[in-house]
């Protein structure tokens, strides 16, 4: 174990200039997908083309998570006891979890059905309008959760506990999901 920690002290540098290269692209990606997202459904609907590009920008992205897990992964490896007990890598860690979470579930339950999603239909019993609201939150998770990762990778420490730091994350995705849904109420024509 000695040789393993010694070896990723000795290449942290690395570790580290991966890691926050790896946040930068995929936060930007994500917030790129999240915008050009809102673009494209201005005209109420998304087209084929409209949905590649989401397509290879959601690939960027988890790209870029594999980086920042592998990345965070060394970064653990170099000095283990002091991570083990760092409010901030461990709440840093947990807001990456929720970012390949809700990726995953976004992939699985709404990105497939995106190009058919008729953005104009008010019918809420209607299966189109679930998933579009279901885009909607997923997006609001992923913006909040992106900054909340690139913030906690640009300071020094975490003046609070965990339990602490979490609950102001959860408060705020809680409060983002409220937003995305309101958002999507007001982008949807009433009858």
């Amino acid at each position: 174990m000695e040789e393993t920690i010694q070896f990723f002290s000795e290449y942290k540098k690395i570790s580290v200039i991966a890691h926050v290269f790896s946040v930068i692209v995929g936060m930007g990606t994500a917030l790129v997908s999240d915008v050009l997202f809102s673009v494209y459904i201005k005209d109420k609907k998304i087209n084929k083309t409209e949905n590649i590009t989401l397509q290879v920008l959601s690939y960027v992205i988890w790209i870029s998570l594999g980086l920042i897990t592998l990345s965070g992964l060394a970064i653990f490896l170099s000095d283990p006891l002091t991570y083990a007990y760092s409010t901030k890598f461990l709440v840093k860690t947990a807001i990456v979890f929720v970012i390949i979470l809700n990726g995953y579930l976004f992939w699985k339950i709404t990105h497939k059905s995106l190009k058919k999603i008729n953005f104009t239909d008010t019918n809420s019993n209607h299966k189109h309008v679930r998933i579009r609201r279901q885009s909607f939150a997923f997006g609001a998770v992923s913006v909040v959760s992106w900054f909340a990762a690139f913030i906690l990778g640009s300071i020094d420490t975490l003046p609070v506990t965990f339990s602490m730091a979490m609950g102001i994350y959860t408060t705020i995705i809680i409060l983002a999901i409220i937003v995305s849904q309101i958002a999507d109420r007001l982008i949807t024509p009433k009858k």
